[in-house]
This record gives C-alpha cells, sequence and structure tokens, in this order.
C-alpha cells in the first residue's frame, strides 16, 4: 500500500510580503571615475576600490598596470575572476590576455604575471593573495581589509560598497562619526 504526501504550498521561508529595502543614503550605482586611484603594492600600480566585504574577505578592484611591469611571484588564496577592459597581460607569452577577455587564477596558483604594454582591469578578488620578496621570503598578504585601508587612507572610499560586521552603531562604515 502507498500513500500520498500533499506538496507544500510554499517555501515555509518565502516572504509573502517582503517590501522594498530603504535606500538611504547609498548609491545604488557608481561611476568609478568618480574614484580616485590609489597606488597598489607594486611600483607602477594603482587601483580603484568598488566593493569591499571585510567579513568574507572578497573584493572587487579596476587595477591599472603601467607597461613593463612584471609582478612579484604571488600565491592566490581565493579564485580571482579577471575580465580587461584595456590592454592585456600574460603568464605565458604563448597564451597571453589582451583587451576584452576573462581569466580566472584558481585559488592556490601561484605565477608571476607582466603586462609588457600595461593593462586595465576589473578583477573579483575571493581571498588574499600573498606576495612574495625576491628572496622568497613572504611580503604580504593583500586582503579585502588591507585594500579598504590603503583607499581609506587614500580618501578614496567615499563610493566604496563596503560591508562590514555590525560594530558601534554610532560609527558608518568608514569608521566615521555619524551626523
Amino acid at each position: 500500500m502507498t500513500s500520498t504526501v500533499p506538496a507544500p504550498a510554499g517555501p515555509a521561508f518565502w516572504m509573502t510580503n517582503p517590501g522594498i529595502t530603504p535606500k538611504g543614503s547609498r548609491k545604488e550605482f557608481v561611476d568609478p571615475a568618480d574614484i580616485p586611484w590609489t597606488d597598489w603594492l607594486m611600483p607602477g600600480t594603482r587601483f580603484k576600490l568598488l566593493y569591499a566585504n571585510l567579513v568574507s574577505g572578497s573584493f572587487t578592484v579596476i587595477l591599472e598596470v603601467d607597461p613593463g611591469v612584471q609582478a612579484t611571484p604571488h600565491w592566490h588564496m581565493g579564485n580571482v575572476q579577471a575580465y580587461i577592459l584595456d590592454g592585456g597581460f600574460h603568464y605565458h607569452q604563448d597564451d597571453p590576455g589582451r583587451t576584452g577577455t576573462y581569466t580566472c587564477e584558481v585559488a592556490g596558483a601561484v605565477h608571476q604575471p607582466i603586462a609588457p604594454e600595461g593593462t586595465t582591469m576589473l578583477a573579483f578578488v575571493e581571498g588574499p593573495i600573498a606576495g612574495y620578496l625576491p628572496d622568497g621570503q613572504l611580503g604580504v598578504v593583500a586582503d579585502a581589509r588591507l585594500h579598504y585601508y590603503m583607499a581609506r587612507d587614500n580618501n578614496a572610499v567615499a563610493l566604496t560598497q563596503v560591508v562590514d560586521y555590525a560594530t558601534d552603531p554610532s560609527l558608518d562604515m568608514h569608521g566615521e562619526a555619524q551626523r
């Protein structure tokens, strides 16, 4: 004998009247041209921080690299997805990235890219990047928080979307007193 179980009416978690999230003072759309460049970790490089999740460690940047700059060897602790907006770079000369192409630098990858003609890219970073010095010693672990602090110190976070742990409610997301 078999019994029939009626299908549920709908997921128990479904909102019947969710309303709309209040916008507040947050901008929905940002023109990256309004964000100042912040010097990055290597000479000849700079970034614009679009998004920083200080909880998960992910962040989004526009990265600009001058012609001829070669990165130091670095290790990706999370994936990095990049879309090349201008110029190009490569890890190996037989497989160059160029304007309009995409790459995913997978977690665990260790490499040393070079941008012979320079490049500008949009990068979605899902975890820290460990940069090594020429002698092989660890030089920096560049995570979302480091990028946020670098941009903040350059007065370049007013338009950055920031996610952080809930802290003192009298402070805004940039650690400034609310008005």
